[in-house]
């Protein structure tokens, strides 16, 4: 036996001998367990109706604020699900498209979730609630449906070439937005009733997130980094600066300024032209993947290994002078 082997040997004869093996401490294991918010979880999507906080993820884990993020009460939705995007409609309540090709229906305090069957051999991508509380999903082969009763029945949009659509927003009863890869821009002026193809992305731009501020003025983020912003309703686009090049995966306005969340675990900003991380802000140690905003100054940031907190936006005045700004 050779000498380090021996040392690891008697060392290891000592401590059994000794009894200082410590068991595990499983009340720490049940407290951890216990908790609303765990390590393990990998939220996707995240929504808000004004008064009530949702957010939702891998294995069906869904949880809810009705404090402003505070504290948050813990549920499990039956196995299996995945919640990959969220939606808050107007009547207050809340609708999560399941990966599984389900949408779960919430009321508006973010509890009594019902699942509805999505139709189709697809891969759902987004979803959102129009004005008129009507849910439109979107996502492989060019799906787009339509549903006027919160998913027990679902109407189809016509097929259109085969892309892959990653987002649907709809800015007021009329307009409307689908974006996905080859550059797929559909555009709605009849809330929905036709979709027209909007020439002018690039080929190649793989959108990740979309937010249009009206019918004219937009953004999407796409692959490394890229920021694209039209004034002109999608049919020209012009680059915007990223200082970092990572990823935006979501994109929303808080009191009329516009943020990101992302890669590295960022939180983003846009500055005139240039976006820039939101200094300040907390940095998470995985990617974030949703947000949802809050009154006044004050966003939801969400991702993976269980990152859920409220970021503060509100400019901070430094105090000088006897305490004059």
């Amino acid at each position: 036996m050779s000498g380090r082997i021996a040392a690891l040997a008697a060392a290891w004869l000592t401590v059994a001998g000794s009894g200082c093996v410590q068991p595990p401490d499983m009340a720490a294991i049940q407290a951890s367990k216990a908790m609303a918010v765990q390590r393990s979880d990998n939220f996707q999507a995240a929504a808000s109706n004004g008064r009530q906080l949702v957010s939702a993820g891998g294995g069906g884990v869904l949880v809810t604020s009705s404090d402003g993020g505070k504290s948050w009460v813990r549920e499990t939705l039956p196995t299996p699900s995945s919640v990959i995007a969220m939606s808050a409609c107007p009547d207050g309540r809340f609708a999560a498209l399941d990966f599984y090709r389900k949408v779960w229906i919430g009321d508006a305090q973010g509890h009594n979730w019902q699942a509805q069957k999505v139709d189709g051999d697809f891969n759902p991508i987004d979803i959102a609630c129009d004005p008129q509380n009507r849910l439109w999903v979107v996502g492989s082969y060019s799906t787009v449906l339509m549903s006027a009763d919160f998913g027990k029945t679902w109407n189809a949009q016509p097929p259109g070439e085969d892309a892959i659509l990653t987002a649907v927003q709809f800015v007021d009863a009329d307009h409307g937005y689908i974006a996905g890869e080859f550059g797929t821009l559909l555009v709605t002026a009849d809330a929905g009733a036709t979709w027209t193809k909007q020439a002018g992305l690039p080929a190649d731009f793989y959108p990740y997130a979309m937010s249009f501020a009206d019918a004219r003025t937009g953004w999407l983020s796409g692959l490394a980094g890229s920021v694209l912003h039209t004034v002109d309703g999608g049919s020209s686009w012009t680059a915007q600066s990223n200082v970092s090049a990572t990823p935006i995966y979501a994109l929303l306005p808080v009191a009329s300024t516009l943020f990101g969340v992302g890669g590295g675990g960022k939180v983003f900003k846009l500055d005139g032209d240039v976006w820039t991380a939101l200094e300040g802000a907390p940095r998470f140690p995985t990617d974030l993947a949703a947000a949802a905003a809050l009154e006044p100054q004050a966003l939801l940031v969400a991702g993976g290994a269980g990152a859920l907190k409220v970021v503060d936006l509100a400019p901070k005045v430094a105090v000088v002078d006897g305490g004059r700004p």
